[in-house]
């Protein structure tokens, strides 16, 4: 039997900063059950929970490159007989290998061992019922048709063959799964507002067709993201489990119960550490570990989808039709001179519109409350209302930040009716947009995260104006654009 996963420790850790705390994400009703080929079309109401780094619930371990590197969106929807998921990865380098379950353990020739599910690109999901013990997982490969998986409840019998119906896309590039989970399978009956524990890990390897000797040589890299998602609404045929079931459930958990020897309490290590033959099925227990013990064996690995077409990532993101997945809204058009920045054939005009819209609402929300928030937020919370990728929302702020600065006669009869109301000198409060723009561009073209607060202190003192001045400047200015 093997020992904890490596990022047992960090998932403990991650609980204890109040992670299993945050606020759920809603799970909404799927209006019809989604043909499951891998095609996102039918995924337009979900919220979506981004597994990036520096993401929100978010862990990670080895060194991500940026969204270019690896990027992953997850979708859930639900109803009466099934939960739904979808997840959209886009990856620079796609590196499949098909292992059978019980067959991952690799051991070098120094005695060490590796579990090879983290040395290829797969997917792994999580999910555990109110007050159950134990979860089930569920381990997949990328393919194009229908991935290779397996899985089962913790602690128990894994297998190939599971009552999970899954299809996928696989290209140059990109990567996309659906699949559609049974309750009976999660053994619990659903009902609206339940909150479910729910994991969903990926490694990332970027070494294909290379022997595993070399690729734990270069080390390895994974993200996830952990926290809890709630059933909202109530789908059409949900019924209320029978009396005798509930009766049945009661004695089953009342059998499960088991008197725990006293001992000390665990401390948590607050780093992730380097895994040890990684364990096939994860278990979030009473702590929200994310791992169990289980047997492995060795493995033979089959690369698989490298015969593929492989359209370029800009064509796959289109047959994703990324703009679907965007909530229904309508927001007023951007300015002629901002529709015309866009050169991303990936962006539609309505997208342009809704990523100035939300660009200057939370700008001025920012400014009215005197809220510092990070430059990286600021697009994720673009990409994500708007619909794109945080790096299409990125590179319009990016445009936008630049037109700016080598013409601002956009901005600047507003920044003199700001600069007269706030009673500020008016070529002061140029410099202090301008300055302000400078600097936030540059922290996007380096590739940095800054504070808005610490580039607001930069910008006044290069236009010297006071706290006081910039602060009553920026009120004015936001009123000024409404």
């Amino acid at each position: 039997m093997l020992t904890r996963c490596g990022i047992c420790a960090a998932a403990i850790h991650l609980w204890a900063l109040g992670w299993a705390g945050a606020e759920p994400i809603a799970v909404v009703t799927a209006v019809a059950k989604p043909q499951l080929d891998g095609i996102l079309v039918e995924w337009g109401a979900p919220e979506r929970i981004a597994i990036v780094a520096g993401g929100d619930r978010v862990g990670l371990r080895g060194a991500f490159a940026g969204d270019a590197d690896h990027e992953a969106d997850v979708y859930l929807m639900w109803d009466a007989t099934h939960i739904y998921v979808a997840v959209a990865v886009v990856d620079d380098i796609i590196d499949v290998g098909q292992i059978a379950p019980g067959e991952n353990e690799w051991r070098g020739p120094s005695g060490e061992r590796k579990d090879m599910m983290f040395y290829h690109d797969h997917l792994k999901v999580f999910l555990r019922g109110p007050e159950r013990p134990l979860g089930h997982n569920l381990w997949l490969a990328p393919a194009e048709g229908t991935p290779y998986m397996w899985g089962g409840i913790q602690r128990g019998k894994i297998s190939e063959r599971l009552p999970v119906a899954v299809g996928g896309t696989l290209r140059d590039g990109a990567y996309t799964y659906e699949m559609a989970i049974p309750w009976t399978w999660l053994a619990f009956h659903p009902r609206s507002d339940m909150v479910l524990d729910a994991l969903f890990l990926l490694p990332d390897s970027d070494a294909p067709g290379q022997e595993m000797r070399k690729k734990v040589r270069q080390s390895n890299k994974w993200i996830w993201w952990q926290g809890k998602v709630q059933l909202t609404g109530h789908p059409p045929g949900l019924k209320e489990p029978l009396k005798a079931a509930v009766l049945e459930e009661i004695a089953a958990k009342s059998r499960e119960i088991v008197v725990p020897e006293v001992a000390p309490k665990p401390v948590p290590e607050p780093v992730v550490t380097e895994p040890v033959s990684e364990p096939p099925a994860t278990a979030p227990a009473e702590t929200a570990a994310v791992a169990e013990d289980a047997p492995v064996a060795e493995t033979a690995v089959a690369v698989a989808g490298q015969e593929q077409a492989a359209p370029s990532v800009a064509a796959l993101r289109s047959s994703l039709n990324r703009r679907l997945l965007a909530r229904e809204q309508a927001v007023p058009p951007a300015p002629d001179w901002v529709r015309a920045l866009n050169d991303d054939r990936g962006v539609s005009p309505a997208q342009v519109d809704s990523l100035y819209y939300r660009l200057t609402r939370t700008l001025r929300r920012l400014t009215a409350e005197n809220i510092n928030t990070r430059t990286d937020g600021l697009v994720m919370d673009m990409a994500e209302y708007a619909g794109t990728w945080r790096a299409q929302a990125q590179r319009f702020l990016q445009k936008l930040l630049a037109n700016i600065i080598a013409d601002g006669e956009h901005l600047q009869p507003r920044i003199a009716v700001a600069a007269a109301a706030a009673g500020v000198d008016g070529d002061k409060a140029e410099r202090l947009v301008w300055a302000l723009c400078r600097q936030t561009l540059d922290v996007y073209e380096d590739g940095k995260v800054a504070l808005s607060e610490s580039l607001l202190d930069r910008a006044r003192r290069r236009a010297k104006l006071s706290a006081d001045e910039t602060r009553a400047l920026l009120v004015a200015l936001a009123r000024a654009g409404e």
